[in-house]
């Protein structure tokens, strides 16, 4: 074998391996088309992230025009007439005559705010002509738990005549937040007037004004 033979075919060898170390054309492809899938995903799950808070956004939205337009009163009567009621005694205002949205509950005497909202509650007492001239009674517009006094009227020392009071309210709710009418002090013999002659005596009643 001649010297230059022996160097070209040290080249060749040399070559081979060089080549050889080195991406073919196929694992190039392979390799761009790799980076262009990550690429196209990355781009889509951005823009499905983009789509979801819309959507989000968009249900917020719905929601607060659907709430804005909800129809939530009552009104409601007490029935029979309440002889000397006990301190924390609840109101039930057990004849509704209205009562949109069902918000109100005649078997217990309380209202459940079912959206966040401003609301207006508003309480008229009625008693008849008492003996006792030192009688207190006192009522109370009450939020969420016993004691919890927001407003309130008081039928106090009448003797000769029926007297009325009223209490009334406009509160900031939040869904779930209860409302309803309690009895506090109580001093003496009283009777809270009910329905009676087709003549309602005392009342209670509430509306949503707006929704949040």
């Amino acid at each position: 074998m001649s010297a230059i033979t022996f160097v070209l075919l040290s080249f060749i060898s040399v070559s081979s391996g060089l080549l050889e170390g080195l991406p073919s054309q196929e694992e190039l492809h392979s390799d761009a088309t790799l980076q262009l899938l990550i690429s196209e995903v990355t781009r889509l799950s951005n823009e499905l992230k983009e789509a979801q808070e819309k959507i989000t956004t968009l249900d917020k939205q719905v929601d607060k025009l659907t709430n804005k337009d909800r129809d939530i009163a009552f009104f409601a009567y007490l029935g029979p007439g309440l002889v000397n009621p006990s301190p924390g005694t609840t109101i039930v205002f057990n004849e509704p005559m209205t009562n949109s949205g069902n918000n109100y509950d005649p078997q217990h005497g309380v209202f459940t705010a079912s959206v966040n909202g401003t609301y207006n509650f508003h309480l008229i007492a009625a008693s008849p002509e008492n003996s006792d001239p030192s009688h207190q009674l006192h009522l109370y517009i009450t939020k969420n738990k016993p004691g919890s006094y927001v407003s309130y009227g008081w039928l106090d020392r009448t003797t000769d005549h029926w007297v009325q009071t009223s209490a009334s309210a406009v509160l900031h709710l939040i869904q779930g937040d209860r409302i309803w009418v309690e009895v506090g002090t109580v001093v003496g013999s009283h009777t809270l007037a009910g329905h009676s002659d087709n003549r309602p005596h005392t009342y209670w009643s509430g509306f949503l004004i707006h929704a949040d």
